[in-house]
């Protein structure tokens, strides 16, 4: 019998992205810290990219990641349905193939159906409702979800970040309770924890308090009413990140006479110290998955408010580790003005935060439910 640090993993990545990608994102040393511990916990992982440059990459990994870049010159889609194929001598070796995330399915199906390979799913969100939130065609919805029927059908085990998704995922599909694992996305606990050298309390300077804001700068967000939210606060906001909506958004800053700092997109391993140099973080979304922006917040200590929607009210405990507000500029400005006031409070709420994430969403949890998966 193999011991546990003998095995070789196989995952894939969703079509288009690359480690190049998750560097621009801001997302590589996060991305890659889980699988570095999952191969230090296994044996290798091999990485199958969508990057055609991602070999440069190599030394940063380490020996027990391996890149597999794009090999071929050809539309992701269809260099996605030849993969398997191209890979087929090292893939019938591996113990197991691992999806990143569910849109990229296909190819490791694929890979399944080859080498016969347990195939372990894995879904940061629930794709299905969230094409569907987001207004996409019958037709789109319906390729979906017979993608993810199929996964889930092929699937040894499947991973979804909250319990909620789990449940979506019985109900609609049909999937035996015995195959859904609740594992919520992780936080390095020991990277995002207070540096009180950062608050703003540290600083000789008078400064007015900053609020902030982490992600995509997308309509989900819901941006335009945390804006609108700041009229007439004596506040400054801070949003890290970027997206299709940055422009429109400064645009409607101007317009509301808002001071908005725009500061584009952060690596995750600075991106602690950006929050603790901050006062309150605020999630204003419309809806959410399991929000890795809101978990780091809050393990950094910092008062959040989060609204009232799925994927934040499941981790946010109104009035004991955060505030929960409506998703209108009206309530989250009224959230805001009530913890600005009121300091002991802000110091209690981002306490209570820290200590619900790290027995909640730490690494070594995540991984101590996940290794398992692999004793075949």
């Amino acid at each position: 019998m193999e011991s546990s640090r003998d095995k070789l993993v196989a995952v894939f990545f969703t079509h288009g992205v690359s480690l190049e990608l998750w560097e621009k994102r801001g997302m590589f040393s996060r991305e890659v810290q889980f699988y570095k511990a999952l191969a230090d916990k296994l044996g290798v992982v091999h990485l199958f990219t969508y990057g055609r440059d991602d070999a440069r990459y190599q030394k940063r990994l380490g020996e027990r990641l391996v890149v597999h870049p794009k090999r071929l010159p050809l539309p992701d889609l269809l260099y996605g349905l030849l993969l398997p194929f191209l890979s087929w001598r090292l893939l019938r070796r591996v113990n197991a193939i691992r999806i990143h995330q569910t849109a990229g399915a296909i190819p490791a199906v694929l890979a399944h159906w080859l080498t016969c390979k347990p195939l372990i799913v894995r879904g940061g969100f629930q794709w299905y409702s969230f094409a569907k939130r987001q207004g996409s065609s019958k037709l789109k919805l319906s390729i979906i979800s017979l993608i993810e029927r199929l996964a889930y059908r092929c699937a040894h085990a499947i991973i979804h970040t909250t319990q909620a998704d789990a449940n979506f995922v019985a109900a609609r599909y049909g999937v035996a309770a015995r195959k859904l694992h609740a594992i919520p996305n992780w936080v390095d606990t020991d990277l995002f924890r207070p540096y009180p050298e950062c608050h703003p309390s540290a600083s000789k300077h008078e400064a007015l308090p900053r609020i902030c804001f982490v992600g995509r700068l997308e309509e989900q967000k819901n941006l335009f009413a945390l804006i609108e939210a700041m009229r007439g606060l004596r506040a400054q906001l801070h949003v890290y990140g970027d997206g299709p909506s940055r422009e429109p958004l400064r645009e409607h800053a101007r317009a509301m006479d808002v001071s908005v700092v725009f500061h584009g997109v952060v690596a995750n391993d600075r991106l602690a110290r950006c929050l603790c140099a901050c006062d309150i973080f605020v999630l204003p979304s419309l809806y959410e998955g399991n929000p890795k922006v809101l978990l780091e917040a809050m393990a950094c200590g910092l008062p959040v408010i989060g609204t009232n929607v799925e994927g934040i009210a499941s981790v946010i405990e109104d009035s004991k580790t955060g505030i929960l507000c409506e998703t209108r500029p009206e309530s989250i400005h009224q959230a805001i003005t009530d913890l600005l006031a009121d300091p002991v409070r802000r110091a209690r709420l981002g306490a209570a935060a820290r200590e619900f994430i790290v027995g909640y969403a730490s690494l070594e949890r995540a991984l101590q439910t996940e290794v398992p998966l692999y004793d075949l």
